[in-house]
């Protein structure tokens, strides 16, 4: 017999009975693995005793009807918004599923912790609406889901809006009021970028906490499995106009990797104003993100993204980590002309480190793309110091979902980089940066300020020069060079804007010339 999910701290659980015994959503207690984890330590002794195991992939045989979905057919099958977890308790929260098929083939079990202990969603085909697709039968309710989201009245009280998304291996994401889905965390980066292929961690299992009815922060246990790697999980998720999500980890090594990612972030850059708009495109620009932004120590940096030619690993090491996050600084309409993607209001996603680091490195890493369909930008910090066999990773992090009001340094900040390239091969290029914010346009009308370039011995700056932007209330700088014919080589370049007493009054624009 089903056991009835209890509400903690006294909620009333009315609509889950009702779903009960309607036979919707058979709520029972999962096998003592799950009906074990209560808590974050005991998800954390769950996942040290897996370690110890070997790796088993988590697989189900799908029901025939649900077999070779093409894209299309998938996202035809819709959860039924009626039969949420919690709808109708005037609770904060309503809990929906995603249906597995397509590439969304590993398993997933979700739990509720309630007062009562640990109830499990089991899986019926009365949960979804399957369009065009033939309902399938003879299921097994066991064979669990491909993610769920979580809703919150984001920018009305009386909608729900989409606050938190897990589907997929380990990714997730989530909106602040106002915003629309782009870019995704990830639990963990795993031999990103390698040449032995990447390994994608899975998020396996979740305990979803029973909302209070005066809940404005909400707490979700998952379990990360991989070959290489255990880990427990917990997810802290206020919502607002800038939706954080606190994130507490402990890893287990349970196998041999090259090297680890934490707090990764997974974005879509096509094009931006760098370079021509595809003829086949009205649109000027098709990205989820511009810009990789990194405070360490007392700098702040900026790396604008590409489509590369080919694959790309930049690596920004320090000592002293602030903050990273992959940001949408373009918020101007008129940049994306998109009226159903609405780049101009996907958010950045900003990382603060809770506690010290340590030494290691910012990675950023750009794959090739030909559409806007497939992530294609990585960023995730790299520790230095070796991550011993027999000892857990701790670790913790912040992620703000933001608008405009991004984090950023009070001074000039990167808005835009152009690049005009020359006809001819010896020619110069011409590199010209924007550079805004409060800091600049409050600088004295007489003030002249100075470029400050970093670059190899390759390189070759033939004119540097800054100047105001009376458009922008900014600056602009403009260089012109080149790379030595003979070198072959790539040049990382760095430039700002200093004070007649040699004080930086923006963060530092860099960049990668490609080689040859």
């Amino acid at each position: 017999m089903p056991t009835a999910c209890r509400p903690v701290s006294g909620e009333r659980p009315g609509r889950l009975i009702a779903l009960l015994s309607a036979g919707l959503c058979l709520l029972a207690p999962w096998p003592i693995r799950a009906n074990a984890v209560t808590d974050y330590p005991s998800l954390v002794e769950h996942a040290r005793t897996l370690a110890q195991q070997a790796y088993e992939p988590r697989q189900v045989t799908l029901p025939p009807a649900l077999q070779g979905l093409d894209y299309d057919a998938y996202r035809d099958i819709r959860f039924r918004p009626d039969q949420s977890i919690w709808r109708g308790q005037d609770l904060p929260i309503e809990a929906q599923f995603f249906h597995l098929g397509l590439y969304y083939d590993t398993p997933v079990q979700i739990h509720l912790l309630t007062a009562d202990g640990v109830q499990t969603v089991d899986y019926t085909t009365n949960l979804f609406d399957y369009g065009s697709n033939p309902t399938p039968t003879d299921v097994d309710q066991h064979m669990g889901f491909a993610g769920f989201r979580l809703h919150y009245p984001l920018n009305r009280p009386d909608y729900k809006d989409e606050l938190i998304i897990f589907h997929g291996a380990s990714y997730f994401r989530s909106l602040g009021a106002g915003q629309w889905l782009g870019l995704s965390a990830r639990g963990l980066a795993i031999d990103t970028g390698e040449r032995s292929g990447e390994e994608f961690p899975v998020f396996t299992q979740f305990w979803i906490e029973w909302p209070r009815r005066d809940a404005r922060q909400f707490r979700i246990l998952a379990l990360l499995e991989s070959q290489s790697v255990t880990g427990a999980y917990e997810f802290l998720v206020t919502p607002g106009t800038t939706t954080t999500t606190e994130v507490r980890a402990t890893l287990f090594r349970r196998g041999e990797f090259t090297k680890i990612g934490l707090a990764p972030l997974t974005s879509m850059f096509q094009y931006g104003e760098e370079v021509p708009r595809p003829p086949h495109d009205f649109r000027p620009e098709v990205h989820d993100s511009d810009g990789l932004l990194i405070h360490a120590g007392d700098e702040w940096l900026w790396r604008g993204l590409v489509n590369p030619a080919r694959l790309t690993i930049n690596a920004f090491q320090t000592d002293q980590l602030h903050g990273f996050g992959l940001m949408q600084r373009d918020r101007d309409f008129s940049s994306y002309q998109d009226l159903e993607a609405h780049y101009h209001q996907r958010p950045s996603a900003w990382i603060t480190p809770q506690g010290d680091w340590g030494e290691g490195s910012v990675e950023l890493v750009q794959i090739p793309t030909q559409n806007e369909v497939n992530d294609n930008i990585v960023a995730y910090w790299r520790p230095k110091a070796p991550w011993p066999a027999d000892e857990p990773l701790e670790f913790r992090y912040r992620i703000a979902w933001q608008h405009a009001e991004l984090a950023g340094p009070d001074a000039g900040r990167v808005i835009a980089t152009r690049i005009a390239r020359a006809a001819e091969l010896d020619g110069l290029h011409r590199y010209v940066i924007d550079f805004a914010g409060p800091a600049l346009s409050e600088l004295p009308e007489d003030v002249e300020l100075t470029p400050d370039l970093g670059f190899p011995p390759h390189f070759v700056v033939a004119e540097q020069i800054g100047f105001r932007n009376p458009e922008t209330g900014g600056w602009r700088l403009v260089i012109r060079g080149k790379l030595k014919p003979e070198s072959g080589q790539p040049a990382e370049l760095r430039a700002s804007l200093l004070t007649p007493e040699r004080q930086r009054v923006t963060e530092i624009w860099t960049y990668t010339e490609p080689g040859n």
